[in-house]
């Protein structure tokens, strides 16, 4: 591992490592004390300090031994090997020798499972080291890397019932719990909280936190009206880049240091919530960047970019399908990885979509620019560069100047008179959904949680006509009902109702008693 005279460089391999916290790349110079990589920029006056490796020796397996046993932090570095030929060349012609210093990716989970087999085996021999380790609340050092989800049965179901009016079984049918167990938050729902006595009835999304005394406490994340960048955030002071980032794409595009609970400064992304409008960050640490996208490979720079939060634009994406379509990604906090970033205004394109799946992907290319064929088949709801079209009217029901204005910016807007299925006049609430890339009408306004109860004019009307519920007072009426109706509105409606309630109660027998 001793570095070689320049005679024999092109028999070796040299180590870039990239710093996942930073971005920072480098070829690798030897390890400090602590285990952690020492590098330095890729440049000719520092080729002398390169750490060389020989091709048929041991010593990449011994530096990778050393720096997984002492490093404390193993995955905050990425490593990839090349030649030293390949380093001469790009320093004698950067652009044309790039793609040679991508190297080749090394993963160091063999030397971690390798050093977690040893550290086992020497538990096993000496019990007393476990113990120990035990005794002080430290994990045995195989189980220390290994994801633990939050416990269930740490969360006190009755005080959040009580204080929230949620319960576990809303949040496991509606598959809310799993995301909430994995460190994630729920969709929005309707919660109760009491206020002086008065309950109250409010959209949030919902999210667990781990207390130091082991037990589990319910975040609830309420919707703010817009997201206050005027204040300080963990010690960071937004700049008017930062404010004009977030406010447009929901990413603040950069990485910036934040005070964490014990007043460290961890390098952090940030994002805000497009359902709620809160102010949320991740550490850098804890970014997923994948190396491809549906089968389009991201290149080792471009994995770079993503991780110091920049915006890689204009990206080619071509699906397992064959289908292709450019667009933007970026890292986002919901995501805790890449995301195909909403074009236009943020408020319009609605929920942000994964994109290291390539099911994902599929979905997300119906809203993004395609190929030829793609923009044959575009909706006409929308231009050539996605934003909303104008519309005046919705079956017959006019627009409002200031509905003309909330439609183009994405929100809802609530319409009377719009036919329902039955064709009889309703009250219904109407929105641009981007990722049907289309208007749609619902009977609950759609910005508020699924569990709101649709327009009191029209409630009943809409459940019996439009989703085929039965009301108690209009059971067996033949004809659809009008707006407000909630009984028979006639001697012959009512009728109709009578002879259905009765078929409905059969004659009780007699009971012939218990025989012994």
């Amino acid at each position: 591992m001793d570095k070689e005279p320049e005679k024999q460089k092109n028999d070796k391999d040299v180590l870039i490592v990239t710093d996942n916290q930073t971005g920072e790349r480098g070829i690798v110079t030897g390890l400090d004390e602590k285990g952690t990589p020492q590098k330095v920029p890729i440049a000719p006056e520092n080729h002398q300090d390169f750490l060389r490796f020989d091709k048929n020796g041991n010593a990449l397996d011994n530096f990778f031994t050393n720096f997984i046993r002492q490093c404390k932090e193993p995955t905050r570095f990425g490593f990839s090997k090349t030649t030293t030929d390949a380093i001469e060349r790009f320093l004698a012609d950067p652009d044309k020798a790039k793609a040679e210093i991508e190297g080749e990716r090394i993963d160091t989970a063999n030397w971690q499972n390798k050093n977690n087999h040893q550290n086992k085996k020497s538990m096993e021999q000496n019990p007393s080291k476990q113990n120990a380790a035990e005794a002080q609340g430290q994990q045995p050092e195989s189980n220390k890397h290994q994801y633990q989800p939050i416990d269930g049965t740490k969360v006190n179901w009755e005080e959040i019932q009580k204080k929230w009016g949620v319960s576990r079984d809303q949040l496991e049918q509606s598959g809310d719990l799993t995301k909430m167990l994995n460190y994630g938050k729920s969709n929005l729902i309707t919660v109760h909280p009491n206020f002086g006595g008065e309950p109250l009835e409010t959209a949030a999304r919902l999210s667990f936190k781990k207390n130091e005394d082991g037990s589990v406490s319910l975040v609830p994340h309420l919707i703010r009206k817009e997201a206050n960048l005027e204040q300080e955030y963990k010690g960071h002071t937004f700049s008017e880049a930062d404010k004009s980032a977030l406010k447009n794409y929901g990413n603040m595009g950069r990485v910036v240091d934040l005070m964490d609970a014990n007043g460290k400064l961890v390098p952090s992304i940030i994002s805000i919530d497009r359902h709620t409008n809160e102010i949320t960050d991740l550490p850098v640490r804890r970014l997923r960047i994948p190396e491809k996208i549906g089968i389009t490979e991201l290149t080792r720079q471009e994995q770079d970019m993503l991780r110091a939060g920049l915006p890689l634009k204009n990206k080619e994406i071509e699906l397992a399908n064959g289908r292709k379509f450019t667009a933007t990604l970026q890292v986002n906090v919901e995501e805790k990885g890449v995301e195909f970033v909403p074009r236009g205004n943020r408020q319009q394109k609605g929920q942000n979509q994964k994109v290291d799946q390539s099911q994902q992907a599929e979905k997300t290319s119906q809203t993004a620019d395609g190929d030829n064929t793609q923009k044959q088949h575009r909706p006409q709801w929308t231009d050539e560069n996605g934003n909303i079209k104008p519309i005046g009217k919705w079956k017959g029901v006019e627009f409002t100047e200031e509905q003309k204005r909330d439609y183009l910016e994405g929100k809802t807007i609530k319409l009377d008179g719009v036919p329902d299925k039955q064709g009889v006049p309703a009250t219904m609430y109407l929105k641009f959904n981007p990722e049907k890339g289309r208007p749609l009408t619902y009977a609950n306004d759609p910005d508020k949680a699924v569990s709101q109860k649709p327009a009191s004019e029209s409630r009943t009307q809409v459940a019996v006509n439009s989703e085929g519920k039965t009301n108690e007072q209009t059971k067996g009426v033949k004809e659809p009902l009008k707006k407000g109706q909630t009984a028979p509105k006639d001697a012959r409606q009512q009728e109709q109702r009578d002879a259905a309630v009765k078929q409905e109660k059969p004659e009780k027998k007699k009971s012939k008693g218990l025989k012994m």
